[in-house]
C-alpha cells in the first residue's frame, strides 16, 4: 500500500470509525468530512468518488491484517494457531463494519470479490501452515490416514469462525468476552486432535488473554 498523507489518513480512520458505528451504508461523504474536521470540497480533493474511498479503506484493512499478522513474534517464533485466532477476532472486532455487511458491500463493489477471494485463500492457506507447524512441535497429531483432508476442513471452520465470530455474537446478542469466546471456540474444534502437551499450551494461551 502507498503511503498515505496525514489527510487521507485521517481520513480513512474517521470513515472506519463511522462505519463501525452506523454502518457502510448510512454515512455520508459529508458526515466524513465534519467528522474529520476538514472542508467538503478538501476531501473530495482526496476522494472525488465515493468507490476511491471504499477502495482505500479496504485496501488499509489488508496493510493493517498483514502487519498485524508480521510483527506478532508468537506466530514467528512458537507458531501457536490460536494467536492467529486472536488477531482475526480482534481484527474482525476493529473493522466489523466490513464483516456484519459483506455481502453487501460486495455486492455494491463487485470489484472487491476477486481481493478477497484471494485474501481468504492466504488466511486458510496460513492457518493450515500453524498447524503443520503445531505437528512438528508436537501440539497436533498426525492427520488420521483414514479421514485425508480433516486438516483442511478443520481449517476452513476455523476461518469461519475467525472471521464472523463478531457477527455471529452480535446477533445473538452474546455477552461476555466475544474474543476468548471466539478462541474458545477455535480450541473446542482442534482439541480432538490435540496431543496432551497441546492442550496445556492452547489452554494456557487461553487463560493468559483472560487476564
Amino acid at each position: 500500500m502507498q503511503k498515505l498523507s496525514a489527510t487521507k489518513t485521517r481520513i480513512i480512520q474517521t470513515a472506519i470509525s463511522l462505519y463501525n458505528e452506523h454502518g457502510m451504508f448510512h454515512v455520508l461523504n459529508q458526515d466524513i468530512a465534519e467528522a474529520a474536521d476538514i472542508s467538503l470540497s478538501n476531501f473530495n480533493y482526496h476522494f472525488p468518488k465515493k468507490k476511491d474511498l471504499i477502495f482505500t479503506v479496504c485496501g488499509y484493512l489488508s496493510y493493517v491484517l498483514h502487519h498485524r499478522i508480521k510483527q506478532n513474534s508468537l506466530l514467528t517464533n512458537d507458531g501457536i494457531i490460536l494467536e492467529l485466532n486472536r488477531i482475526f477476532l480482534q481484527f474482525e472486532h476493529d473493522f466489523r463494519f466490513f464483516y456484519l455487511d459483506t455481502h453487501n458491500i460486495l455486492r455494491t463493489h463487485p470489484d472487491l470479490k476477486k481481493e478477497m477471494e484471494l485474501q481468504v485463500k492466504q488466511d486458510i492457506q496460513m492457518i493450515k501452515n500453524l498447524n503443520y507447524i503445531a505437528i512438528g512441535k508436537g501440539y497436533m497429531e498426525l492427520e488420521p490416514t483414514n479421514f485425508k483432508g480433516l486438516y483442511d476442513i478443520i481449517a476452513n471452520q476455523i476461518w469461519m469462525i475467525s472471521h464472523f465470530w463478531y457477527a455471529q455474537s452480535t446477533l445473538k446478542k452474546e455477552e461476555g468476552n466475544i474474543l476468548i469466546q471466539g478462541l474458545e471456540q477455535c480450541y473446542a474444534i482442534l482439541y480432538p486432535h490435540l496431543t496432551p502437551l497441546g492442550k496445556e499450551v492452547y489452554s494456557n494461551f487461553i487463560k493468559e488473554q483472560g487476564q
